[in-house]
Formats: C-alpha cells, sequence, structure tokens
C-alpha cells in the first residue's frame, strides 16, 4: 500500500469516528429516563381518560332507569292525588232558594241564580269552596282547617266557624260580605290584602275600582232572602229590578227616561211580581209590561220578559 492510499483510509477512518463521537454526543444529551417516565405517564393518562369515559357511561345507563322510574312514579303521584279530589257543584236556579249540608256538617244557603262548587270530602288542611252568586254560611267550627269561600274576581273570605253571607253575583258591580257573628277575614284580591269583620260588619268590593269599604250594616237585612223575603234599604232602581229578576225568574229591562238615580227603601214578604211593580209605580212614574210569547223572546230559555219604562 503506498503512501496516497494509506492517507485515504487514515482520512476515512477520521470521518467514522467523528461521527462516532457526535453520536456519542447526542445520546449523552438526551434524558432517555425522562424520556421513558413521560411516555409512562401519557400511557397512565391516557388509561385514565377511557377509564373514566366507560364509568361515566356505565352511570349514565345505570341512572337512566331510576331516572325515568321516579318520574313515572312523580307523575303516578300526582295525578292520583288529583284524580282522587272529586267535586260536587249545587246551583240555586233562578225563583228558587236551596239549603243543603257540606261534607263538614256547615250548613250552606245558596239564594236564587247562585251556584257552589266544593269537595266531595275535606282532606286537606283547608276547607275550600268556589262561589258565584249569593251564600249564607254556616260553619261548623274547626280551629284546625280554615273554611275558604272563593269568588270569582279573586276576592275570598276565610273563617274556623262562624255564619256569615257573601253576595258575588258576576252581574254585579261590587261583592259583598256580611258578619252575622263569630269572626270573619277578607282577603282582596289587591296584592292579599286582608280585613278582620266583626259581627255586624261588612265589606263592599268595588270590582272596577278595586277598592274596598268596610262598615257597619243590618245584617238581617242582607240576609233577608233566605227567609223568603226582600229587603232593600237605600237601593237603586239597578239593584231592585237585578232582585227582582233572580227572585221571580224573570228577564227585566227597563228604560229610565229620567236620568235620575232615585233610592228606594221596602220590605216584600210574600208579594207578587205585579204586586211589587204596582207599589213601585207609585213612589216612580213608571209602567210595565210582560212581552208576549214569540220566538224571539227569552221564554224559551224558560224566562218571560218583563219591559218596563220611568218617566
Amino acid at each position: 500500500m503506498n503512501t496516497t492510499e494509506q492517507e485515504i483510509e487514515m482520512e476515512q477512518l477520521l470521518r467514522q469516528a467523528d461521527a462516532i463521537a457526535d453520536d456519542i454526543v447526542t445520546m449523552e444529551m438526551t434524558d432517555v429516563a425522562g424520556a421513558y417516565d413521560r411516555l409512562q405517564e401519557r400511557c397512565h393518562q391516557s388509561r385514565r381518560h377511557v377509564v373514566l369515559g366507560r364509568l361515566m357511561r356505565y352511570a349514565a345507563i345505570l341512572a337512566l332507569p331510576l331516572l325515568l322510574s321516579t318520574m313515572v312514579l312523580a307523575y303516578l303521584h300526582f295525578t292520583s292525588s288529583q284524580a282522587d279530589i272529586r267535586f260536587a257543584e249545587v246551583k240555586a236556579l233562578d225563583g228558587t232558594v236551596v239549603r243543603f249540608e257540606l261534607p263538614d256538617s256547615s250548613v250552606v244557603w245558596l239564594n236564587a241564580g247562585s251556584q257552589l262548587r266544593y269537595p266531595i270530602s275535606f282532606d286537606g288542611d283547608k276547607r275550600e269552596v268556589a262561589l258565584q252568586g249569593e251564600g249564607y254560611f254556616e260553619v261548623k267550627a274547626n280551629r284546625e282547617h280554615p273554611f275558604y269561600v272563593h269568588t270569582p274576581s279573586g276576592m275570598s273570605v276565610y273563617v274556623y266557624g262562624t255564619h256569615f253571607n257573601v253576595q258575588a253575583y258576576d252581574d254585579s258591580e261590587c261583592i259583598e260580605t256580611s258578619l252575622e257573628e263569630g269572626r270573619l277575614n277578607v282577603i282582596l284580591p289587591n296584592k292579599g290584602q286582608q280585613l278582620t269583620l266583626r259581627p255586624g260588619e261588612y265589606v263592599s268590593y268595588n270590582k272596577l275600582t278595586c277598592q274596598a269599604m268596610k262598615s257597619t250594616t243590618d245584617v238581617e237585612v242582607k240576609t233577608a232572602w233566605r227567609k223568603g223575603e226582600l229587603i232593600f234599604r237605600n237601593a237603586t232602581l239597578d239593584e231592585v229590578f237585578k232582585a227582582l229578576s233572580r227572585r221571580f225568574n224573570v228577564d227585566i229591562s227597563y228604560r229610565n227616561h229620567t236620568n235620575r238615580d232615585d233610592r228606594y227603601r221596602a220590605t216584600f214578604h210574600d208579594e207578587t211580581l205585579p204586586q211589587i211593580l204596582d207599589y213601585l209605580s207609585k213612589s216612580t212614574v213608571l209602567t210595565w209590561k210582560y212581552e208576549p210569547y214569540h220566538s224571539s223572546s227569552t221564554a224559551n230559555k224558560g224566562k218571560r220578559k218583563v219591559l218596563i219604562d220611568l218617566y
């Protein structure tokens, strides 16, 4: 081997040595243990995510039947409790007064053109009824279960046991309640304001103005209808004619040609409608007549129509 070939071989060996040295340096600079640890940590995290995801899916699968069963039981409980509450309704047609007893032995009188809705059994904490029209109540005393009377306007009264009257006709501008004995609480529609009545007091709530007026009254006058009497004290013609319409089951329409707002004071017991109208005509110039029966009259609805003119 000549000198030139030896030099070339030596140069190749040096280059290989340099490459090996570079590889050694690179390996020394690499944190093999750290890399291994990091790889292990990523593997563990990956396993935890997989296990956690599976557990969450299993939990969802297991919880779904429990959730569905809970919802079904709640629905069945609610609907069954609602279905268990059955109601009865009593009506007093125009021209009649009805007396009956409630499930708690309380006694109610309904005036003509009134109705009362109540549960067939008072099982809750409250004894609640709904009145439309006029009713006189003799409530059986029970301090643990107050007795509520609700009206369509939102006004309610409640007692624990007493005698009182509530008038809440749809065609009346005011709702009235009067107390004969004991104590009575009135809940007004506006913000639940409450008033307390003593015997001989009454509250009149105006549905149009939402104003309430509390005053003393003659309860016997307010409840005379229960005995078949009609007593008017400072009553308007509109109030008189509405009471007569209900009492005698007629449809009274009148025309006031004078536009006066006269007030009337009268007491009627067994008088007929013609007798009462004839009596009124003595203090007010009025004429009245029954409308002849024909196809367009209210006779087909069970009522005769009375036409009244005031002069």
